[in-house]
């Protein structure tokens, strides 16, 4: 089997020693989602001690219990890593769209907010405490901007096009609508603005133009949004690059590469190795030709072995003296998902994507 140096794409990696004093990490904020059940709308709040969060299409093994109907092997997982947030689709599905766009994995930064659907259901995750990134007023909104003007309001309101905005009842929204039912959602992607439902019934459509957006529906300049009972003018800088006809929402999901994040809590510096493609195979260890080299008394000259599958991998420890162990299990051979710790003697990896 062809080993990782014979991949262009590759190096040789050093890992330094990880046995330096690790300073105290800073009070961290909560973790809060809101999800539905039904029409309803709940909260729960994650306490900063919390490290990691499973959501699986099993309400009873799920930290947040919304049951996923139709779904097999459904496993997405968050877990902290020192400031951050990473939400991993942990399985060999493709169920996840973030900011309305599939992806594999999302990070978390402080004072984030993203919108997750996995298939249909929809979920809004924020991180900290989350400014409204909005101003009231009467102008054109500038290049990276969009304005909204609700006919009921006094005047329009000015968003960054960098960030989901949601419009609908809930405290999670951007632009409160009250005593609505409905909720939507603009982003950005490709150089246009969408916006797509989260929740709508036939007596609280959520509409573009006379569009359902059940799916995501381009937002043009002067398009017409319907959200429930509530309509709205949308405004953005006109580009001539595009048109309004035989457009449609077409988002290309990027390969993901898989990689390994060194975990170092004694910096801020993330140490990410991204990995070759499905079917090869490469080593770990002291040995300074190994191809992920850890300069650390602790590991063996060749303490571990990978071999990569498409979105997965297959780890065997290579008799260590000090052991491999993937969440905390002392392990011989097992098979790696996104998401999963791992540690070769007290240097730590989250396996996961290259962001």
């Amino acid at each position: 089997m062809q080993n990782i140096k014979d991949n262009p794409n590759v190096t040789n990696t050093k890992i330094p020693s990880q046995h330096s004093s690790v300073p105290a990490i800073p009070k961290q904020p909560a973790f809060t989602c809101f999800y539905s059940i039904g029409t309803n709308w709940y909260k729960k709040d994650f306490p900063a001690a919390k490290t990691k969060i499973n959501i699986t299409e099993d309400p009873h093994s799920s930290d947040i219990p919304v049951g996923i109907p139709n779904t097999q092997n459904l496993s997405v997982i968050f877990r902290k890593m020192g400031s951050e947030w990473y939400a991993i689709e942990a399985s060999n599905t493709s169920y996840m769209t973030v900011n309305g766009v599939p992806r594999h994995q999302v990070i978390f930064r402080q004072n984030d907010k993203h919108v997750i659907f996995i298939d249909r259901v929809p979920f809004v995750f924020s991180f900290g405490a989350v400014s409204e990134a909005k101003q009231k007023t009467d102008k054109r909104p500038d290049k990276d901007e969009f304005s909204l003007v609700v006919h009921k309001a006094p005047a329009g309101l000015i968003f960054k096009k960098e960030k989901p905005c949601i419009i609908g009842p809930n405290e999670f929204c951007d632009n409160r609508l009250q005593n609505e039912a409905a909720s939507a959602f603009i982003f950005y992607h490709n150089n246009s603005c969408f916006l797509k439902s989260i929740s709508s019934s036939p007596e609280n459509p959520v509409r573009v133009d006379g569009v359902s957006a059940d799916t995501p529906i381009p937002l043009f300049d002067e398009s017409k949004i319907l959200i429930g009972k509530y309509a709205a003018d949308f405004h953005v800088e006109h580009d001539p690059s595009i048109s309004k006809h035989d457009f449609k929402f077409s988002p290309e999901s990027k390969p993901e590469r898989l990689s390994l994040l060194c975990i170092d809590e004694s910096s801020n510096e993330k140490n990410v190795i991204p990995l070759p493609t499905a079917g090869k195979a490469f080593n770990i260890g002291r040995d300074s030709h190994s191809d992920i080299h850890i300069d650390s008394g602790d590991i063996s000259r060749k303490h571990a072995q990978l071999i990569i599958y498409e979105r997965s991998a297959l780890l065997f420890d290579c008799y260590s003296t000090n052991g491999t162990f993937v969440n905390g299990e002392k392990i011989t051979k097992r098979m790696l998902h996104p998401g999963d710790l791992v540690s070769f003697g007290e240097t730590a990896f989250l396996f996961c994507y290259v962001e």
